[in-house]
C-alpha cells in the first residue's frame, strides 16, 4: 500500500519543474515540448494551480479528441442557424401580414440558395474524388483526400443574378401557396404545451392607495393639482397556513336508548385522516408532478415552527391523490383507444424496487425463487384474481361484522395497489417477440391522440411505466378499441420496438405506419464530423421541411394550405433527401452510423413521407418526445423512484394533469374540483371528469375566468 502511495508535490518542486523546463525546452522534440508547454501553466502558478489546472485539463481533452457527453453537440434545431428578420413596426393588421409574408419571402430565397451552394459544393467534392481515384494513391494523394474531406466550409459568395431570380419566383410560388384557403382553421392548430401554461397557482390583486406625505418644508404650501398615477408590484411567496378547527361534537341518545357521537363533517376542507387541505393536496400534485419537485426538498421547503413535513409523508398524500385520479387515468385509456390517430415515444426508466429484483435474481440464477414485486399484476389475469380475492376478504369481513365477531373484523385485507387496478386494465410485463420469456426492461412510454379530430383541446395524454416498450402498449391500448373503427393511424420513430405486431390486432384494424422526420435527420447531426459536406447538405435540406412547417403555423394552418405547400416544396425536398440518402448509402456501409442513418430514409421512405397526403398529421413527433424529457429531469432530480407503486401513482397523476394542459382548463381548480368528489362518483361515472368533459360542464364558468384574466404580455 506505501508503495502505491502519490507523494504531494510542494509549491518549490513545481516550480523547480517548471524552471527545468524553461531551461531545456529547446533539446526537447516537438511533441514532447508541446505536451509539457501546457503543463507548465499550472506549475508555474504560485497560489492554488487548481483552476489553471482545470484549463490544462479541457485544452489536453479537446487535444487529445476525448470529448465529455455533456460537450458533444447534441442534434439541436433545424431552425437555430435562421438568418434575422428585418425589426418592422407593423401599425395595422394588414402591415402585420405583410411583415409575415415577406418573412416568408426571404426565409425561403434563403433557403433556396443555401441549397443551391451545397448542391454545388457536394457536385465539386465528387468531381475531385473521382479525379482521385482515377491517378495512383501515394502519400500525396492520400493526404489530399485527407485535406479534400477537412475543407468543407462553404464560401460566401454571393449568387449570380439567374440564382437569385431562381431564388426569388421559389418564394414566390411558396407564399402563393401558403397563403391558400380562408385563413387559420381551429381544427388544424395543434397542442404544444408540455408544462402548464397558466392556473397553476391561485392568484390574488389588491388596490393600495398612498396618499402623499408632504416634506417639512413644503407644510405650508398650497396643492395646485392631485395626480394619480398606476405602478404595479408583483409579490410571490410560498405560504403555509396553520388553519384550526373547532368540531362540534354532539352526544345523542336514539328512541332505543343507544347512544351517538356526531361529529361536524370537515369535508369542505379536506380528505379525512390528512391534515392538508384539498387546495395543499392540488398544488403538491402540480408541483411534483408537473415541475419535478422532489420531496425531500419540498418537504424542507414546507415545514414551519409546529409542523415538519417528510417525504414519507408527502409521498403517502401524492398517493392519495393517485387512487382519486385513478378511475379518470383508465377512462382515459379507453378514450384513447377509440382515437383515429395516435402518437408515442418512451423512455427507459428505473425503479429501485425493480433492478433489486433482477440485480438478486441474477447473483442466486437457479436458486432464485421469490417471486417479483409485481406478482400480484404480472398479467390481467393475475390483476383480476388480487382483486377478486381482496373483495371477497371484504364480504368475509361484512359477514363476521354481522354475525358479531369483533375479534375478526379488526384485520382487513390490504387494499387493492395501484398497480392491481391498473395493471387489470393494461398489461404491465410483455413477452419477448421473440417468445423466450418476458421483457426486463423497464420504460415510461407516453401516447396521445385527439378523442375528437376536429378539436385540438380533445387531446389525451397518457404515460405508463412498464417493462416493455411503446408497441407493447399500443397493443394492450387497442385491444379495447371499437371493432367498428378499422382505420389507425399510429406516428412513432419506427423503432422495431414500437410497431404492432399481434396478429389479431392487424387483422382486426388497418394500421397505417407514420414516421417522424425528426428522428430521421438526427444521426446526421450528430455525425456531421464524419462527412461535413454530404451530411451539411442533408441538414440543409431537413431545415427547409422545418421552414415549411413553421410558415405554415405562421400564417394559421388550413386543409388547403397545409396540402398545397406539403404537396409541392415538402415533397420536392423529400425526393431530393431520398436522392442524397442513396448517395451517402453508396459512400457509407450498413456499419456505421450515417450508412444506417441512410438506409433508414430508404428503406422508411413511404412512412417518414406520409403525413405530407394528411394534413392532420404532424411532420415530426417532437411533442411526445419533449413530454418525456421530464422523466430526465425527475431521474436527475429525484434519482428515480424506490417503489413501483410510486411510479404508477406520478404516471396516473401526470396523465390527469398533462391532458387537462391540452384541454386548457385551470388545471388547479380542476384538481381541487376533482378530489372534492367523492369516491363512489368518481367510480361510476369517470367519463364525466376528464379535463375535457369538466370544461365542457362548467364552460360558463371557466369563459367568465378568462373574459376577466389579464392578458399576458408574451
Amino acid at each position: 500500500m506505501a508503495a502505491n502511495a502519490q507523494t504531494e508535490l510542494s509549491a518549490e518542486q513545481r516550480r523547480e519543474i517548471a524552471a527545468w523546463f524553461e531551461a531545456n525546452s529547446a533539446q526537447l522534440p516537438e511533441p514532447v515540448r508541446i505536451f509539457l508547454a501546457l503543463h507548465h501553466k499550472y506549475l508555474s502558478e504560485d497560489g492554488d494551480p487548481r483552476r489553471a489546472f482545470e484549463s490544462v485539463y479541457r485544452e489536453l481533452r479537446r487535444a487529445l479528441r476525448i470529448t465529455p457527453s455533456s460537450e458533444k453537440r447534441k442534434s439541436g434545431s433545424p431552425l437555430a442557424a435562421l438568418p434575422p428578420s428585418k425589426v418592422a413596426c407593423a401599425k395595422s393588421q394588414r402591415e402585420r401580414l405583410q411583415v409575415r409574408i415577406e418573412r416568408t419571402r426571404q426565409l425561403c430565397s434563403w433557403h433556396d440558395l443555401q441549397k443551391e451552394r451545397r448542391d454545388k459544393e457536394l457536385t465539386r467534392l465528387e468531381e475531385r474524388l473521382t479525379k482521385m481515384r482515377t491517378k495512383e494513391t501515394d502519400e500525396n494523394g492520400q493526404k489530399e483526400l485527407e485535406e479534400l474531406m477537412e475543407s468543407t466550409r462553404l464560401q460566401d459568395i454571393a449568387p449570380t443574378p439567374e440564382e437569385q431570380a431562381k431564388a426569388d419566383a421559389a418564394a414566390d410560388r411558396f407564399v402563393e401557396h401558403v397563403l391558400r384557403g380562408d385563413g387559420p382553421d381551429p381544427a388544424m392548430q395543434s397542442v404544444n404545451e408540455t408544462l402548464i401554461p397558466a392556473g397553476a397557482v391561485l392568484a390574488s390583486e389588491q388596490y393600495v392607495s398612498l396618499p402623499v406625505t408632504l416634506p417639512p418644508d413644503l407644510v405650508d404650501a398650497t396643492v395646485v393639482e392631485t395626480l394619480h398615477e398606476q405602478r404595479v408590484r408583483h409579490d410571490f411567496s410560498m405560504l403555509v397556513t396553520r388553519i384550526e378547527l373547532n368540531v362540534e361534537k354532539k352526544v345523542v341518545v336514539d328512541q332505543e336508548g343507544e347512544r351517538h357521537v356526531v361529529a361536524a363533517s370537515t369535508a369542505e376542507y379536506g380528505p379525512p385522516r390528512y391534515s392538508v387541505t384539498w387546495q395543499a393536496l392540488a398544488t403538491l400534485a402540480v408541483l411534483v408532478a408537473q415541475f419535478a419537485l422532489p420531496f425531500n426538498r419540498l418537504a424542507t421547503m414546507l415545514s414551519v415552527a409546529g409542523k415538519r413535513f417528510t417525504a414519507g409523508g408527502l409521498s403517502r398524500m401524492l398517493h392519495y391523490v393517485a387512487e382519486r385520479l385513478t378511475p379518470i387515468y383508465l377512462e382515459l385509456a379507453r378514450q384513447l383507444a377509440d382515437c383515429e390517430i395516435l402518437a408515442g415515444d418512451d423512455t427507459s426508466c428505473r425503479v429501485l424496487e425493480v433492478s433489486g429484483y433482477f440485480k438478486s435474481k441474477a447473483e442466486q440464477a437457479s436458486e432464485h425463487k421469490d417471486k417479483p414485486p409485481w406478482a400480484a399484476y404480472q398479467t390481467p389475469r393475475a390483476a383480476e384474481q388480487s382483486l377478486r380475492l381482496y373483495e371477497e376478504m371484504q364480504r368475509l369481513r361484512v359477514r363476521l361484522r354481522l354475525e358479531g365477531d369483533r375479534k375478526a373484523t379488526r384485520t382487513s385485507a390490504e387494499p387493492p395497489s395501484l398497480g392491481v387496478l391498473i395493471g387489470r386494465r393494461l398489461v404491465f410485463e410483455s413477452p419477448r417477440r421473440n417468445g423466450n420469456g418476458a421483457k426486463e426492461s423497464m420504460h415510461t412510454t407516453v401516447i396521445s391522440g385527439r378523442t375528437s379530430a376536429d378539436d385540438p383541446r380533445s387531446l389525451t395524454v397518457f404515460y405508463r411505466s412498464h417493462l416493455g416498450g411503446c408497441g407493447d402498449l399500443l397493443e394492450s391500448i387497442l385491444e379495447n378499441r371499437d371493432p367498428s373503427l378499422r382505420k389507425v393511424v399510429l406516428q412513432g420513430d419506427l423503432s422495431p420496438t414500437n410497431l404492432i405486431t399481434s396478429p389479431e390486432l392487424l387483422a382486426r384494424f388497418d394500421v397505417k405506419l407514420v414516421g417522424c422526420s425528426a428522428h430521421a435527420r438526427r444521426p446526421f447531426a450528430l455525425y456531421e464530423h464524419e462527412d461535413r459536406v454530404r451530411c451539411g447538405y442533408m441538414l440543409t435540406l431537413f431545415q427547409g421541411l422545418a421552414i415549411d412547417e413553421q410558415r405554415l403555423d405562421v400564417h394559421g394552418r388550413n386543409r388547403e394550405n397545409v396540402l398545397a405547400v406539403r404537396g409541392n416544396e415538402s415533397r420536392q425536398t423529400w425526393n431530393d433527401i431520398l436522392k442524397l440518402a442513396k448517395k451517402i448509402a453508396d459512400v457509407w456501409s450498413k456499419g456505421t452510423k450515417l450508412g444506417t442513418a441512410a438506409r433508414y430514409i430508404i428503406n422508411h421512405f413511404a412512412a417518414l413521407t406520409a403525413y405530407l397526403d394528411d394534413p392532420r398529421l404532424e411532420a415530426t413527433n417532437n411533442l411526445r418526445e419533449r413530454m418525456l424529457r421530464m422523466e430526465k429531469l425527475i431521474e436527475g432530480s429525484s434519482m428515480f423512484r424506490r417503489s413501483l407503486e410510486g411510479r404508477f401513482a406520478l404516471d396516473v397523476v401526470r396523465s390527469v394533469l398533462q391532458t387537462a394542459v391540452a384541454a386548457g382548463v385551470p388545471v388547479h381548480e380542476y384538481l381541487v374540483s376533482v378530489l372534492r368528489t367523492s369516491h363512489e362518483q368518481l367510480a361510476k361515472h369517470p367519463d364525466r371528469f376528464t379535463p375535457r368533459a369538466w370544461a365542457a360542464a362548467n364552460l360558463a364558468k371557466l369563459s367568465t375566468i378568462t373574459s376577466t384574466a389579464t392578458p399576458s404580455s408574451s
